[in-house]
């Protein structure tokens, strides 16, 4: 039981990474915190396998691009546990947006939907958290030098700025907060559905291991980074070599 009396959020845990992150937290022990924004029936239902599994656990319903929503969410967490050990940073999205028709509008909402809300996360989480924490960060292949993809110009430009961020914050909050970020490949989640096989065939090509990484597998890097005292301001990078083809 790795995170026995520890509380962990983990922000847009009502599917895929998420999920799983708060379904093996609680198999460790930790009180598990569910956030999502419009998928509450989906949260509702993480939350009850969260319980199953013999965790305590409460659900919040957030729009993390909003300031008061986010403060309102730590006050909950505040009164229901009256500190936070870990905070997770995995809500994020992607709009495909080609670059000829980006506007202000659209910039903004991928860089406070994928960024700002976990600057603002974090700086809320750290006056929960007493002489130790964790923050992990969601990153992905897409904020990496080299693998940025066109038409999610937004994105990539976000997740480089959480890496960027990443290493900043570890070296302030250090030595008592370590700060993290898991930059994920391809990984098997409900998205997998919505695409063909000709498509999943072409990303296999281009991925060493040859195969698509589980939810389960993601998560348990999280454990790592949530339970480990030697990385703070570190990039890991489960992508099961892609990012070394420069793609």
């Amino acid at each position: 039981m790795k995170l026995e009396n520890r509380v962990a959020l983990i922000t847009g845990s009502s599917s895929g990474i998420g999920k799983a992150i708060a379904l093996l937290f609680a198999e460790e022990g930790a009180n598990v915190v569910i956030c999502s924004n419009k998928s509450k029936e989906d949260g509702n239902k993480v939350l009850q396998e969260v319980k199953e599994k013999g965790s305590d656990a409460i659900y919040v319903q957030a729009d993390l691009t909003k300031e008061s929503d986010i403060k309102n969410m730590f006050n909950q967490i505040k009164e229901k546990y009256g500190k936070l050990d870990i905070l997770i940073n995995n809500a994020g999205r992607t709009f495909n947006i080609p670059f000829k028709e980006i506007t202000e509008e659209s910039i903004t909402r991928d860089i406070n939907t994928n960024l700002t809300s976990a600057i603002l996360c974090s700086k809320y989480a750290t006056e929960l958290m007493d002489n130790e924490g964790w923050i992990v960060n969601t990153s992905s292949i897409r904020g990496i030098d080299y693998s940025g993809r066109a038409g999610i110009i937004g994105y990539c430009s976000a997740k480089a700025g959480i890496n960027s961020f990443t290493k900043t914050l570890a070296m302030e909050l250090a030595p008592k907060i370590y700060v993290n970020a898991v930059a994920p490949g391809f990984v098997y989640t409900n998205y997998m559905n919505t695409v063909t096989d000709e498509m999943k065939q072409s990303w296999l090509k281009n991925i060493p291991i040859n195969k698509f990484i589980e939810p389960r597998e993601i998560a348990e890097v999280y454990l790592m980074l949530a339970t480990s005292k030697i990385f703070t301001g570190s990039i890991v990078t489960p992508d099961g070599g892609y990012s070394l083809l420069n793609r």
